[in-house]
């Protein structure tokens, strides 16, 4: 029996840095958390180095200390918007290309 989540098996099932993209935007933060070294394996086998870096990025983010309100520093925010976007341009453009 497998310890990889199903829905980590369809980002090994991906076939574009499109898919990978829209993956790493759609997979809970909790997934992340929990299979962080097993994302990022898959995301540099098919050398979507891309992908890591925006990884890290979410990870950060998600391990940062709080405000006193409970947000985000906005050097944090500001670089997850920024993956985001550059992730859902790569899906837009089917590619990095």
């Amino acid at each position: 029996m497998t310890d990889i989540l199903p829905i980590v098996e369809q980002l090994y099932d991906c076939q574009t840095d499109a898919e990978r993209a829209d993956w790493l935007l759609r997979v809970p933060q909790g997934v992340i958390l929990r299979d962080l070294s097993t994302i990022r394996t898959a995301l540099r086998t098919a050398g979507f180095l891309a992908g890591v870096a925006c990884l890290e990025v979410e990870f950060a983010a998600l391990n940062a200390t709080r405000l006193p309100d409970g947000g985000l520093p906005e050097a944090h925010k500001v670089a997850v918007k920024d993956a985001r976007i550059f992730l859902e341009t790569i899906v837009c453009k089917g590619g990095l290309a």
